[in-house]
């Protein structure tokens, strides 16, 4: 559910959130980088907060604090990935944005919370795959064996890291928005 978008009345709230979140997902993906040398490709914590993101702040959300936070890690530690980065991550925080908008329950895990990150993963593992046979032109052997060893685990990672907290969070932002629009219409007819 987005909880927190544009179009409600605490848009201050929604874009300091996509702020932290794409400075997270940057740090996120920084923090823990082993290196894989046939594609200087790596395993990184990122996925975590891309698919946060998605399940936090919707689709566009997920897509900038996804694409950007992650493009901004690239352009650190791998420039030449960073415009594939840039799309395979937005993808991937946008799936899992537009997938878990559909679920009720906030403090749980969801079905459609479920189906969200194992659709976005297929989304980060095709996307890099094509991308570094496509555009990067490494052998689809090499992107392949890439894909099996570092980023099939690195969405693995990120898929339960994301599913273990993103549901507590989801929950005290609901009840947060909910107790902050009372207040303000407590505060309105007090006037």
């Amino acid at each position: 559910m987005e909880y927190f978008h544009p179009r409600y009345p605490n848009s201050a709230l929604y874009l300091s959130l996509l702020a932290i979140l794409t400075a997270l997902t940057t740090v996120a993906t920084l923090v823990l980088v082993v290196p894989f040398p046939t594609t200087s490709g790596y395993f990184n914590l990122g996925d975590v907060l891309v698919m946060l993101s998605g399940l936090l702040l919707g689709p566009l959300g997920g897509f900038v604090a996804g694409g950007i936070g992650s493009a901004i890690a690239d352009l650190i530690l791998a420039p030449w990935y960073a415009p594939i980065t840039l799309i395979v991550k937005g993808f991937e925080g946008m799936a899992v944005g537009l997938i878990c908008s559909r679920t009720r329950r906030e403090s749980r895990i969801s079905p459609w919370d479920i189906v969200a990150v194992i659709v976005a993963s297929c989304v980060m593992l095709v996307g890099y795959l094509m991308g570094e046979v496509l555009v990067l032109g490494y052998s689809i052997g090499v992107a392949l064996t890439e894909l099996v060893t570092i980023n099939s685990i690195q969405v693995i990672v990120g898929s339960f890291g994301s599913l273990t907290v993103g549901p507590i969070v989801r929950s005290y932002l609901r009840n947060l928005r909910y107790s902050k629009e009372n207040t303000q219409k407590l505060e309105f007819r007090d006037q």
